[in-house]
């Protein structure tokens, strides 16, 4: 499935394109609206038609809270192995936090997450690729309007069906344009505050060079971790969860427990700063929700 709009979908089968019908049935059962990545089976009813009878099973889901209701989840993709990150060097800049709470997600939904800064034309990514190298993370840079580092880019999305995530503005549809120039994706300025305006409004699944497809996703300024429990958010850091290994309880949060390994370790510079606020912020997030669904199943 490359694209869904209500009862309508696109499929990519065999090399060719279909424009399909998705039965109302089929979307009663689901429960959900088919999106990108889902694998089905179509019956075709012509050259480029067809029915889709069925969907199959999902490997992964990334999921988000819609922004109307952050009670509602919204399914960003399906069947996505990895997720690439994608913020820009400057306008607008990157926010720590923000590549966090991405990160989070990506890891959260089992996905292998890595980073790409985009608008290399721009400014280089200076610190911030270090941090997350440091930690693990593969980076890449680029500039979809130069074309550096567009190759390595391409390395990194072969073979795998890649989710683009990321806040407006950055240049994720720039960069899909650039690795497909076929696909034709929407793309706009960013506004005098230095925020991304949205310019893509629907996600869609794209081929890159015949090795790999990625899903360009609408780019989103606010990512609320309300949907997750806080042990995901506790497994969402990579190096706070090996570190936690060494605490003393076993389900220490990190904030004043005695004998906690992570804030010993973050107190010699182990664990940086940054991402210790990022953490202790996404879980108490998480936490207040599940207290909210707590008292709400009480009072219920």
């Amino acid at each position: 499935m490359t694209r869904a709009a209500g009862a309508f979908a696109v499929v990519y089968a065999g090399g060719k394109t279909y424009r399909c019908t998705t039965r109302g049935r089929l979307r009663k059962a689901l429960g959900v609206r088919v999106v990108p990545g889902d694998r089905v089976v179509v019956v075709p009813t012509g050259p480029e038609e067809g029915v889709v009878q069925s969907v199959l099973p999902r490997t992964s889901e990334l999921v988000k809270p819609t922004a109307r209701d952050a009670g509602r989840l919204q399914v960003l993709a399906a069947n996505v192995d990895q997720a690439c990150v994608v913020f820009s060097t400057a306008s607008p800049d990157p926010d720590p936090m923000a590549v966090d709470r991405f990160l989070a997600l990506a890891e959260a939904a089992g996905l292998v997450p890595f980073l790409c800064f985009n608008k290399l034309d721009l400014a280089e990514p200076g610190p911030l690729r270090e941090l997350y190298e440091s930690l693990g993370y593969r980076v890449v840079a680029t500039s979809a309007r130069t074309g550096q580092g567009l190759d390595r880019l391409r390395a990194q999305l072969a073979g795998h069906l890649t989710v683009l995530v990321g806040p407006s503005g950055v240049g994720k549809s720039s960069l899909v344009n650039a690795l497909n120039p076929q696909a034709r994706r929407k793309v706009g300025e960013v506004g005098r505050r230095g925020r991304g305006r949205h310019t893509t409004t629907d996600a869609q699944l794209i081929p890159v060079d015949g090795q790999g497809f990625v899903v360009d996703t609408p780019g989103f300024q606010v990512l609320d971790f309300v949907h997750l429990e806080p042990d995901a958010v506790r497994q969402a850091f990579p190096e706070i969860a090996r570190l936690a290994a060494g605490c003393r309880f076993p389900d220490c949060s990190h904030r004043q427990e005695p004998g906690c390994a992570v804030r010993e370790e973050a107190a010699r510079g182990k664990v940086a700063a940054s991402r210790m606020r990022s953490y202790l912020a996404l879980l108490e997030e998480a936490e207040e929700a599940w207290r909210a669904r707590y008292r709400s199943r009480r009072e219920g």
